[in-house]
């Protein structure tokens, strides 16, 4: 009976061996239909709205004829590229709008544009580092070698959600969230329900408006009293001419003769610029004393017609653009292989352009 016993036990230490075997060949078999070609499937991709987009020289430049644009991140330490390609219609990653209908501001803007044969997300690996202008080259380099390739299907689509991160006038009265430590001076509000968010009534707030009264003489060339050869307003120690407690920088008639400002601009049509337009400087209007006609009381002449032309309302503004891809299918280059991704956020960048504001109201 012993002996039995034995050969049952050999028997069955047989049988498990057997099943471990055919386990790891089970195993070996599910890797190797699993992958293919020994290549790595890509099922998650490290990107996120931290992640710095690059674009080519001038794509986005609201000048420019381009009506394609690439934007892309390349990471030389895992040898891979994401870019998206899109037809721009309009799209510089920038808007000019000020106000919305209920006379708040507008911090932000999205633009959406559908994945298609033209507009189309790229993933890529390659087998060594690549140039930084990879993208923006005429002719594709031989080298790097692209090891996957991952092209989005047509359907899905792409938010670009811009928003504004940085805008002042740089007339040199701040905002409290912009003025320097020592300022002491007055400051210009960005609440829209305060009665001096806007002065000069043309839909231009005061703290992007360069001319806070719409005078033609910029804001930041009439706060100091001194170099303007004028009495001083006691309660904020900037320039007021005619001393009726409004500075010169939000009064349309600043010596009070009158007689608006912008309108005792005299030769403003003696030349026109190349649109047609008068050159608009009250400045240079002066008597014998370098007294411009504006800042002197004797002195109420006025151009005829009246002007109604205003100067442009130029300023600095910074832009900060997501862009996240939302719905999508990447198909693998010379596969059968496809992702799907509910969303997928490819990474931001950043412009700055001088703007001339315009009011318009959604």
């Amino acid at each position: 009976m012993k002996r039995y016993k034995y050969v049952i036990q050999l028997f069955l230490l047989k049988i498990v061996a057997m099943i471990k075997n055919l386990s790891i060949l089970f195993i070996g078999i599910f890797l190797l239909t699993a992958c293919d070609d020994g290549d790595i499937i890509v099922t998650t991709f490290d990107y996120d709205n931290e992640t710095d987009l690059r674009t080519c020289s001038g794509d986005l430049d609201p000048n420019s004829d381009n009506q394609t644009a690439i934007i892309y991140n390349i990471n030389n330490e895992t040898y891979e590229t994401i870019a998206l390609a899109f037809t721009r219609n309009g799209f510089d990653g920038t808007f000019v709008r000020i106000s919305d209908e209920d006379s708040n501001i507008v911090q932000d803007s999205t633009v959406t544009i559908n994945l298609s044969t033209t507009n189309r997300i790229i993933y890529r690996t390659y087998n060594n580092q690549l140039p930084n202008d990879y993208f923006c080259q005429s002719i594709p380099p031989s080298s790097p070698q692209v090891n996957q390739e991952y092209i989005s299907a047509d359907g899905g689509y792409v938010e670009f959600i811009t928003t504004i991160i940085e805008q002042d006038d740089n007339d040199g009265v701040p905002t409290e969230a912009n003025a320097e430590d020592n300022y002491n001076g007055p400051y210009e509000t960005t609440d829209p329900l305060d009665e001096n968010y806007d002065t000069d009534g043309d839909g231009i707030p005061n703290f992007l408006d360069t001319d806070d009264d719409n005078d033609n003489v910029l804001t930041r060339n009439e706060l100091n009293a001194e170099d303007l050869q004028t009495p001083v307003d006691p309660i904020t120690g900037l320039a007021d001419t005619d001393q009726d407690g409004i500075p010169n920088y939000l009064d349309e008639d600043d010596d009070g003769d009158g007689t608006l400002t912008r309108n005792e601009d005299l030769n403003a049509r003696d030349e026109l610029n190349e649109d047609g337009e008068p050159f608009l400087n009250p400045q240079d209007d002066v008597n014998e004393n370098d007294l411009p006609n504006f800042l002197n009381p004797n002195i109420s002449e006025s151009i005829d017609p009246p002007l109604e032309e205003l100067r442009d309302n130029n300023i600095s503004r910074r832009f900060r653009t997501i862009v996240i891809a939302k719905n999508i299918t990447l198909n693998k280059t010379n596969s059968d292989e496809q992702i799907t991704l509910e969303t997928l956020e490819l990474g931001r960048f950043e412009v700055t352009v001088n703007q001339t504001l315009i009011v318009v109201l959604e």
